[in-house]
Formats: C-alpha cells, sequence, structure tokens
C-alpha cells in the first residue's frame, strides 16, 4: 500500500466524530455543517449522527450519506400532556440506546447541536468521560443546552456574553454549509426578474403561508416584474399550492428546499422566520431579508436576532403582531421599487458575517482531542 495511502487511512482512524441532535433544521444543518467540515479536513474520518425519529434528521441525513441513530426522544416544549409523559417515560429508554451507541461507535468527539437528542447523547458521552461539546446557534440557548452547559468541555457559542450558560465557550458564530459559504467567493449575477423567498424554516410556518396567500393578489395587481419561491413545509403545501394556480405571477411551489444555496443565490428578497441558522445563511449569502420572528420563543431569540439584523441596517423586522396580507405585498412591493435599498441591505450584511464558523469549531475540535490541523495525535 503506497505511503499516502496508509497515512489517509492512519489519519481516519484516529477520528471517529458523533453529532447529536436535529428535530428542526435550525439544529441540524450547523452539524451538518460541521460535518462537511471534518470530511473535508480528514476526508478518512469517519462521522455519524444521534438524532430523533420524528425530526427532520430521519430523511436528511441518510439523504447525505452518513449513518444515523435513532433515538426515541421527542420534544417538550408547547406539547400536549400526553405527549410530555411519553417523552418522560422514553427517556430511560433513550439512555440506554445512547450508551449502546457510546459503547459500540466509541467516538472520539461528541458535539450536541441542540434538539431532541442531544440532551441523552451528550448526557451519556460526559458520564464515559468522552470529549464534549456544545454548538449553539442562538444568544439564548434552548433548556437541553443550559442544562448540559456547565458539564461539557467546550460550548461554541455565537456571540460573546454567554459565560452564564457556558463557563468553557469559545465565540465562533454559527457554521453554515459550504455550498452557501461559496456565495461570498462567488457572488451571483443580478437575475431579470427579481425572485422572492419565502422561508418559514424547515418545517415551513403557517401565519407566514397564509399571510403570503393573502399578499398575492395585491402583488398580482401590482404587476412589477416578480417571480417567487415559497417552501410552505410538509403540512401546508396542498392549499397553499391552490391558492397559487389561483394567480398569474410565476412561481415554484415547495414543501421542503432541497439547494438553499441556490434558492439564496437567485433570490432579490428573502422573507423569513428569524431563527439563528436561516439568519446566517442569509447573511452569509449576502442576501436582503425581511424578517417575521416567532413571537414567545425561548428568551425571545427569534426576535433578538431580527432586531441585529435590522438594526446593522442589513434587514427589516416586521413583528408577527403586525402580519398581514397588505401589509406583506405593501412592504415587497415597497422593496422591490427601492432597488437601492435592497443593494444597501446586501452590503450591510458583510458587517455581521462572522466568517468559516465550522473550520474554526473543526480545529478547536482536533485541539481538544490532541490531534493537529493534518489529523496526527
Amino acid at each position: 500500500m503506497p505511503v499516502a495511502e496508509t497515512a489517509a487511512r492512519s489519519q481516519g482512524e484516529q477520528f471517529r466524530l458523533l453529532i447529536a441532535g436535529g428535530g428542526t433544521g435550525g439544529h441540524l444543518f450547523p452539524g451538518l455543517a460541521i460535518a462537511e467540515e471534518f470530511k473535508r479536513r480528514l476526508p478518512q474520518c469517519e462521522v455519524r449522527f444521534a438524532g430523533s425519529a420524528y425530526g427532520i434528521e430521519a430523511t436528511v441525513i441518510p439523504a447525505r450519506g452518513y449513518r444515523l441513530y435513532r433515538l426515541p426522544v421527542r420534544g417538550l416544549y408547547r406539547v400536549p400532556l400526553r405527549r410530555k409523559i411519553w417523552v418522560v417515560a422514553m427517556l430511560p429508554i433513550a439512555l440506554m440506546k445512547a450508551a449502546m451507541v457510546m459503547l459500540t461507535y466509541r467516538p472520539r468527539l461528541v458535539i450536541g447541536v441542540g434538539g431532541y437528542a442531544s440532551g441523552p447523547m451528550l448526557l451519556m458521552a460526559v458520564l464515559l468521560r468522552t470529549k464534549t461539546a456544545i454548538q449553539e446557534q442562538n444568544a439564548v440557548p434552548g433548556l437541553t443546552n443550559r442544562l448540559l452547559g456547565r458539564l461539557v468541555d467546550r460550548a461554541f457559542v455565537p456571540l460573546p456574553g454567554m459565560e452564564r450558560h457556558f463557563p468553557r465557550h469559545q465565540v465562533v458564530g454559527t457554521p453554515v454549509r459550504r455550498e452557501i459559504l461559496a456565495l461570498r467567493e462567488a457572488p451571483p449575477r443580478p437575475r431579470p426578474v427579481p425572485l422572492l423567498f419565502i422561508f418559514g424554516g424547515s418545517q415551513g410556518a403557517r401565519r407566514l403561508n397564509e399571510a403570503m396567500t393573502a399578499a398575492l393578489p395585491q402583488l398580482e395587481a401590482w404587476g412589477g416584474a416578480l417571480e417567487i419561491l415559497h417552501q410552505t413545509g410538509p403540512l401546508d403545501i396542498e392549499w397553499v399550492e391552490r391558492c397559487y394556480r389561483e394567480c398569474s405571477i410565476p412561481h415554484r411551489v415547495v414543501p421542503f428546499v432541497e439547494d438553499m444555496a441556490g434558492a439564496l443565490a437567485g433570490s432579490r428578497l428573502v422573507v423569513s422566520r428569524a431563527g439563528a441558522s436561516a439568519v446566517t445563511e442569509i447573511i452569509t449569502a449576502r442576501r436582503a431579508s425581511l424578517l417575521i420572528p416567532i413571537p414567545g420563543t425561548s428568551g425571545e431569540h427569534q426576535l433578538m436576532n431580527a432586531r441585529r439584523v435590522a438594526e446593522a441596517g442589513a434587514g427589516i423586522l416586521l413583528e408577527q403582531a403586525a402580519l398581514s396580507g397588505e401589509v406583506l405585498a405593501g412592504r415587497v412591493i415597497g422593496l422591490l421599487e427601492d432597488p437601492p435599498t435592497l443593494d444597501r441591505m446586501e452590503e450591510r450584511c458583510d458587517t455581521l458575517f462572522q466568517g468559516d464558523s465550522a473550520a474554526r469549531i473543526v480545529e478547536s475540535g482536533l485541539e481538544m482531542v490532541g490531534m493537529g490541523q493534518d489529523g496526527w495525535c
């Protein structure tokens, strides 16, 4: 066997990574960005995921070619009492399965990205004295990360000032997938017809879907050049499609956007929820945005995300209490009729861009387990 191939195999055998969490794209896609960067840096390393059978990871992870361990866990936030009882009852089983994963796979490093499966997996890794890290996307962490923040070896956080929850933290920003990061290196050419991208997160957003479909008659009557890409989420796709069939605006309505980089690259204006991952991807792609945060999120983190973008001049904050079809149509038309403002928003995205966060996480992760940047101990 050639020396170079022997070295590559040895590097791969030295490092096994487990990324735990998911439930929504906001948790999962930063984890995928970390996985991609580890594989880019160490092509022969092994990366696996632990998640829930009920979250977005159940379909996305296998489709990306990674192995997924499914834990019997579900969310506790805003769910009926019956669901909460089921979740608590299944916790011992989830912990036992997490222990089996740790003992059979034996990862060198476990990174929790938040979400249902992150808690049991990180807790078991801590108990078995495996190196652990949390990747937190929000300025206000969720319940799982708040509980485990003082137990893990390191926390990768988006902003300064999070010492209260994570005493051993490193400010790195929020990682994004490499195909989105590449948009900064090769800015897309402007489309002849502006594309309006409606994005309510990986599961869609009912209020955003309702407001956008109500806005269609006004947008159609406006008569300006416009195309629409609307991600509805899986639950609303049928009735939203029916609404679009009644209007003449060129459109594409999908339950889920597989090629997020392509959608952002072609967009002139993005109307979106304000989850940390979505906002980071919009900023990275240098897109103008109209952000509508979900009210009542933990610590109002979506509102904080949207305010940060608006205060930098990179987007506009529209609170859900003021959202209607008429208001949304008016805001969209006003922005599309003012290209210089859209151009300034794109330029102001640069003031919020935090660089290649995934690369910094990989560098720190290798240092945690005593490996050099080339993968050698």
